[in-house]
């Protein structure tokens, strides 16, 4: 609960109509089931006005009050700061809830006062490593938190040198670069010129989203540090080792039989970065993800770097799979703006892959080789996404150990781009191998990133067929059907074609579309008419259910395609 009164809401939003781009974590719980809602209407009229009035005076980085609605209608006050955004047509905002700000301040108090005093009881000196001023201070940590002594790394440097034998330059040096470059959890053995004992010294590196901004430490006699921590650290992201958090896993699965979730994560074309831009923005790469996965997931579970650019999740104190969604949602957000073409020359997205002690499988390994295999077909299906294990969708555990990969699909398994898979469904087609509708449909929703298809007769007023996520039940058609052919949804139609990037567009419209819509979980669609080869019109309804999705329209040539395709298979 501590955590949560100290959260800060991270949003960027579009200036043109307040859509919600990404957040963080935070902000996703505070707004629960409105996914839907624009920012703007989510607040008073009033806070409304003042923030229109901030952006239009440009007032990055100056702090003022919005009322804020809850998901139960409750007004909250919220402290906010806009930060101004690479790109011109959005803005980001932080916010942060008064009273909770309140209660976060006190209890941070208490902590430094709590540390403070805990520190106190040893005889030994800590030392803070400034990145921006380029100064060392050391502490001597009795009651008044005594400095000792202020330093720049040259100066020190220098004092080191005179200070201790001979046999510790290469040391000294090491003990700079490691200070200048921010290394996780290093230490240093010297011994002292004239005393001739021996000093070790311990530091550790602090990011805030992937920069190092301080270097915190330890000097002190070796026999009083402890001999390592529980856990080994990377040095290059701070995260555990893979022996360390997989061992982690096991004793809480294997041994201890604790409810458990485990992610793995893998940057998409990590390669091309290396490979285009250098090893150096390589790491900066896997530096900042890390502490973006760091961040969303601190409080219900574990990180590690296992691999190159994998890094691993053990979820320990999670509530539901809701939850998982929500830091999930927010990692793969945060991580794909992050860099940008425009201003980077590159950008990255994430693919993962999640399974759940004791509901998916019974064992470390079971549950790993399974999430491992969700990752791949979260990468087969066009990445930038989670996929979390769903025995109706993807089948038992022990079909997809069996047949591993040869699982994922027909198509999708064999890392086609989607041009290949188009030209593969048309050549089942047309040359008459029989492929089935339901085969067509799992395609597109494995390759274009549909949450969900249905086909819809619009002659005979039917459902024809359904894919994907959250499939509708009979009755449920059947009361919601006949928003299709509503005259005022035909004249948005162009060209046979309808996209709506976001539902709340029907809300003041056409109401009764808006709330059928709503029924059926449609945050966004994207409807194709047609007319088939048995003289019937038909609507094609691409709908994403889970999270809104902006419609790719560089694609939309692929769906003419697939237009002609089903008029030939309807």
């Amino acid at each position: 609960m501590e955590k949560q009164l100290e959260s800060i809401y991270e949003i960027i939003y579009k200036r043109s109509n307040y859509d919600v781009v990404t957040a963080n974590a935070a902000f996703y719980t505070f707004l629960g089931q409105r996914l839907y809602y624009t920012f703007d209407g989510m607040m008073t009229e009033d806070s409304r006005e003042l923030l229109l009035e901030m952006e239009e005076r440009q007032e990055y980085g100056s702090i003022f009050v919005l009322d804020v609605f809850a998901e139960n209608g409750d007004i909250h006050r919220m402290l906010c700061q806009l930060i101004q955004q690479e790109a011109s047509d959005k803005t980001g905002i932080h916010m942060i809830e008064m009273e909770r700000l309140f209660y976060g301040y006190c209890q941070l108090l208490l902590d430094v006062k709590e540390k403070d005093a805990l520190l106190a009881q040893y005889a030994s000196v800590y030392y803070s490593y400034d990145c921006k001023t380029n100064l060392i201070t050391s502490y001597q940590f009795d009651v008044g938190k005594s400095v000792l002594s202020e330093t720049g790394l040259f100066e020190l440097q220098e004092r080191l040198s005179e200070a201790l034998t001979e046999e510790c330059s290469e040391k000294i040096i090491k003990f700079m670069v490691d200070l200048k470059n921010g290394t996780r959890n290093f230490e240093c053995s010297f011994v002292g010129k004239a005393s001739g004992k021996n000093v070790m010294v311990t530091g550790t590196a602090i990011y805030v989203d992937g920069v190092h901004v301080k270097t915190v430490g330890h000097i002190g006699n070796p026999q009083t540090l402890s001999s390592g921590e529980a856990v080994r650290r990377d040095q290059l992201t701070g995260l555990i080792l893979k022996e360390d958090i997989t061992g982690y896993a096991k004793r809480r699965i294997d041994v201890a039989k604790q409810k458990t979730a485990l992610a793995i994560i893998d940057i998409d074309d990590f390669k091309n970065v290396n490979d285009n831009y250098g090893h150096a923005q390589g790491d900066d790469v896997l530096r900042k993800c890390a502490a973006i996965i760091a961040e969303q997931v601190k409080g219900i579970g574990k990180t590690g770097r296992i691999g190159g650019d994998e890094f691993f999740i053990v979820f320990d104190t999670f509530e539901n799979e809701d939850q998982l969604r929500v830091i999930l949602r927010s990692i793969k957000n945060n991580i794909a703006t992050a860099y940008s073409d425009a201003v980077d020359g590159f950008h990255i997205t994430t693919s993962i892959g999640i399974s759940m002690y004791p509901d998916n499988a019974k064992d470390f390994d079971t549950l790993f080789h399974l999430a491992d295999y969700l990752l791949y077909r979260a990468k087969s299906k066009g990445k930038n996404r989670y996929i979390i294990y769903n025995l109706g969708k993807h089948g038992p555990v022990e079909d997809i150990l069996q047949s591993g990969i040869k699982n994922i699909g027909i198509i999708s398994r064999k890392g086609m781009e989607k041009s290949e898979v188009i030209c593969k469904i048309t050549d089942m087609v047309l040359c008459g191998e029989g492929y089935p509708l339901d085969n067509i449909l799992n395609d597109i929703v494995d390759y274009f990133g549909v949450e969900r298809i249905i086909v819809y007769n619009k002659t005979d007023l039917s459902v024809v067929a359904q894919c994907g996520n959250k499939l509708l039940s009979k009755k449920l058609a059947a009361d919601t059907i006949e928003y299709i052919i509503d005259e005022n949804l035909e004249k948005m139609y162009e060209k046979g074609v309808l996209v709506v990037n976001n539902i709340k567009a029907f809300e003041e419209k056409n109401a009764q579309i808006y709330e059928k819509l709503c029924s059926q979980g449609v945050l966004s669609l994207m409807h194709h008419e047609l007319l088939a080869k048995s003289k019937k019109t038909f609507v094609i309804s691409y709908e994403s259910v889970v999270i809104r999705n902006t419609w790719n329209l560089e694609d939309m040539h692929f769906f003419r395609i697939l237009d002609r395709i089903f008029e030939q298979c309807l």
